[in-house]
Parts: C-alpha cells; structure tokens; sequence
C-alpha cells in the first residue's frame, strides 16, 4: 500500500482550477519530485495534501485513510506525520518567538514529552549551535532560516515531509549544502519526500522518480534515469532543453509561448498550444495518462504505449 495515494484531486479558487484531477502516489522511503514552471498548480498541489488549502473533489489517503474530510482533532493529529518546509522560511517563521519557543510548540500541541531534550537534539542536527535557539529569526542568514524550517518540520517525527521550492531562494553552494542535509535526514529518519521544484538539477540530484505537472495536471510520470535519458512528453523535453549544459556548451531554449491562465484552460490537450506535435485531435481530445514502460506512464495523444 502505497503511504500516499492521491485520487483525481482538484482545487479551484473561484474559476481558476489550479489543481484539476490529480493522481498520485508516494510510497515509503521514496523522494518523488514534483516540478513545471511557475503557476502550474505544484504548490496549491502541496498546500492541499496538508489541508492548508480545501480541495474541491477527490480524495487523498494517507497509510490508507482518506484524510481529505478530517476536521478539527483529527485533522491536527494526522498533520503530524505529514509536514511541510517552505519555500521562504522567514515567511513562515514567527518573528516574534524564539527558535526554542517554534521548536518546542508543536511538541506542546501534539504532547510530546522531553520536549528540552528533543529541541536541543534537533538544533544540533541541523548543524546549529544551541545558542541559535534562545535568538530570533531575523538574526539568521536565509540558509541558517531553512535549517530552522526543517528543524521544525521533523521535530515530529513525520513519515512525509512536503518540500516546497525549499531551496529555490538560497545560493548554490548553501543549495547543496540544505540537499545534503535532506539526503542525510531522509536516511537517518526513514522519511518519504514530496520534493517541488522547478529547478530539473536539483532534482536529478535528489529525486527517485519525477512527476510532470502542466496547468494543473500530471502529464507524466517516470524514473529519475529515464527523467534524464528519454523523457516522453513534449513539455518535459522542453523543460529539459531549457536548462543549459556547460559541459556539452548547449544553450538554454525557451519552451514556446506562455503557460495559459488556469481560468481558461485550452480545450483538449492543455499543452497543444504550445506543442510542435499538435495535432488535430490534440486540439479537441484531452488525452489519458498511458504505459509507455514499466514504471513510465504519458499523458499524450502522439506516443504508442
């Protein structure tokens, strides 16, 4: 059984349909990675697994249960085993409370014991000094503000943690040094991942498997050594021309066109009009996620499954 099991989930707000019938799975120990370009749904995706943001239709299972109904005492005991970094962590950090107190909370709320001990653990691990803890969040570079972030997502013990564009802000070398620290902490806590990013290196790097999101939808699902060496669907070929390659001197090449409003989604396949395969029936027929090969499933009217 898969650990989460997303089923045709959908979030409008008002006409826009931000995220218009996903489905989904993550299984445990697995990091898969969510990634598009801006505005294609995979944050409001994010918010919805955790119930930040309601969703209109679908359901979603977590280690069986459906938690897309849960309220209240439920809902807030079942949040802490799915947790969030964010993408901006001062944002999400209360600047009015010390670390201790943003650590220590969520321990008070859920009725952890040793709360003391389990603080100071976690602060060490994320490679801070105790003293960091007794200071406030404006006192901290942004690097040393996602350590705090992700302190405070696993201070709970989750089993998945949603990681939305969590380093997307930072520079390239305190990049890698937050990956490794992820890497490490999957291993050491028997964590699943959620990984959104728009940014195809990073996942390359971090990632088991990569789910294509396109104005709102999944529209392709593989295996990261296939992600790199056949991607299927045209709009991942394209955001995987877009990213430039030192090593082969190849150029970044713009996908063509712009994303489209999810307020007024093209009719049939939603990438046609930016597609150079489109074709007649692209333009009418919204195409069905297909196998193409163990573990490879495509959304597109032009590749044979």
């Amino acid at each position: 059984m898969p650990l989460l099991e997303v089923s045709d989930l959908s979030t409008h707000y008002g006409a826009t349909r931000a995220v218009d019938g996903v489905s989904l799975q993550v299984n445990a120990g697995e990091t898969v990675a969510l990634v598009g370009e801006s505005g294609c749904g995979k944050s409001t995706l994010g918010k919805t697994l955790l119930r930040l943001v309601q969703p209109a239709a679908g359901s979603i299972a977590f280690e069986g249960e459906d938690i897309s109904r849960l309220e209240g005492k439920a809902l807030r005991a079942r949040r802490r085993n799915i947790q969030m970094i964010f993408q901006d962590p001062f944002a999400s950090l209360n600047p009015r409370h010390t670390i201790r107190d943003i650590l220590t909370a969520p321990l008070k709320v859920h009725g952890f014991d040793r709360r003391r001990e389990r603080v100071e653990a976690m602060i060490d691990r994320v490679g801070l000094p105790r003293e960091a803890l007794d200071r406030y969040p404006h006192e901290f570079s942004g690097g040393q503000r996602q350590r705090i972030g992700i302190a405070r997502a696993l201070i709970l013990e989750p089993e998945l943690v949603i990681c939305d564009e969590p380093v997307s802000a930072l520079d390239l070398s305190i990049q890698a040094q937050i990956l490794n620290l992820l890497v490490s902490m999957k291993s050491e806590f028997g964590l699943s991942y959620l990984f959104i990013s728009h940014d195809l290196s990073v996942v390359r790097y971090f990632a088991d498997r990569v789910l294509v999101m396109y104005l709102g939808k999944i529209v392709e699902s593989i295996q990261i050594l296939s992600f790199q060496e056949r991607p299927a669907h045209p709009y991942t070929r394209a955001l995987m021309d877009a990213v430039p390659d030192p090593a082969r001197r190849k150029q970044a090449s713009p996908i063509m066109g712009d994303l489209p409003s999810s307020s007024n989604i093209p009719k049939g396949c939603r990438f046609h009009p930016r597609c150079p395969l489109a074709t007649d029936r692209c333009r009418s027929e919204e195409p069905q996620f297909r196998t193409l090969a163990p573990g490879h499933q495509v959304a597109c009217h032009n590749l044979a499954g």
